[in-house]
């Protein structure tokens, strides 16, 4: 037997320190002492019965201490129990909360999911719906072409109006130059008128005279 072996034994027997391993040894010795004396019957009576009561102390001590080992076993077992209860809870915990943090990023997720679907349709209200804007596009595609056509038609116009305006310029150069050829014919007849008006005013009285005579008669 062991050091360690001995003393666990004493400690169990001598319980918390209240002497129990010597009373232990005490009543060995005091059995060997009565059964290796001859006292009286008497007194042999009376050191068995006091013998008897040292044993029911013992054992009432032995039985009390048994009753905390049993006690002490039960409690370990409660919490072996306790142990293997609380970590099957931890790990529950830890399960639940790998599924809370699971959903808690699923919930951030779809808050994310709301707050920019909230802004897309914010944008799409500020915009208007796409067959409006179709049917303006429509109509200002048919505005633009409508503009070019006209806009066509007013340079044909512009166009004619040019060239019968150098048409008209044209004419009137022409017109022009006949005036002026005409006008220059103009001027040297009546130079021609005036010389020969200069030549009549040269000529002798007496044929002024005769000329009086003539309307006179």
């Amino acid at each position: 037997m062991g050091d360690e072996e001995i003393i666990r034994r004493r400690l169990m027997i001598d319980g918390d320190g209240t002497g129990d391993a010597r009373v232990m040894m005490l009543f060995m010795k005091q059995i060997i002492k009565w059964c290796s004396t001859d006292d009286t019957p008497q007194e042999s009576q009376n050191q068995f019965d006091r013998l008897q009561t040292q044993l029911a102390a013992i054992e009432h001590s032995s039985l009390k201490w048994k009753s905390i080992v049993d006690m002490n076993n039960g409690e370990i077992n409660n919490y072996e129990l306790l142990r293997d209860e609380t970590s099957t809870n931890v790990e529950k915990a830890c399960v639940a909360i790998e599924e809370a943090k699971q959903e808690l990023e699923e919930a951030r997720q779809v808050r994310r999911n709301r707050l920019e679907y909230d802004a897309l349709a914010r944008l799409i209200k500020e915009h208007p719906p796409r067959s409006d804007t179709a049917n303006k596009l429509a109509y200002l595609t048919h505005q633009l072409h409508s503009l070019k056509s006209k806009r066509d038609q007013l340079d044909e116009k512009l166009s004619l109006r040019r060239k019968q305006l150098h048409v008209l310029v044209t004419s009137l150069h022409q017109l022009r130059q006949t005036l002026d050829h005409d006008t220059a014919s103009t001027r040297t007849d009546d130079l021609c008128i005036v010389d020969e008006l200069v030549d009549l005013t040269t000529t002798p009285t007496p044929a002024t005279v005769d000329l009086t005579a003539m309307e006179t008669s």
